[in-house]
């Protein structure tokens, strides 16, 4: 009898974890909705408040990013059109691809700047604690995972059957 304890014990761990992957959608969909949000309301402060344009065009300057005018209504209608793409999980792959290249550029041109480490170790932590490389780590992983069931990819997928 006490033999088939720890097997009873594995089986409710498998079935709890089985269980618990049946939920994958929703860490999905929280995930996927709230970083298509926090670009989408950026790109729209962006592109429809003067001074938060102005901001971003001063920081390209800062930057010494090429053409800041032109550039700050570049990034800010991708932030806007690309944030409200992801939301929705409309091409899910195009969005994070396109959103990961803005947050790369933000990575090395105004993120990076910022640390003031004098380690590697050190270095690697502060880069790793910046807010942008952890969207970049969440748009890598909708980028692969896929935008989850809830969602218009999905929907257009299911109805040709692919």
């Amino acid at each position: 009898m006490v033999a088939s304890h720890p097997m009873n014990a594995m089986l409710r761990v498998r079935t709890f974890l089985s269980e618990l992957h049946a939920w994958e959608w929703l860490g999905i969909l929280v995930a996927r909705s709230a970083v298509g949000f926090l670009f989408f309301l950026s790109g729209r402060g962006k592109l429809f408040v003067l001074k938060r344009r102005e901001q971003m065009r001063q920081t390209l300057v800062e930057a010494h990013v090429p053409f800041p005018e032109f550039n700050a209504l570049f990034v800010s209608t991708v932030e806007f059109v690309f944030g409200l793409l992801l939301i929705f999980g409309a091409i899910t792959s195009l969005a994070c691809a396109m959103l990961s290249g803005v947050i790369i550029v933000a990575i090395a041109t105004t993120a990076v700047r910022n640390i003031a480490a004098t380690s590697p170790f050190g270095w690697l932590s502060e880069f790793l604690y910046l807010p942008e490389v952890l969207l970049l780590v969440i748009l890598l992983w909708l980028f692969l995972s896929g935008p989850g069931w809830l969602s218009v990819d999905d929907l257009i997928l299911s109805q040709i059957h692919l």
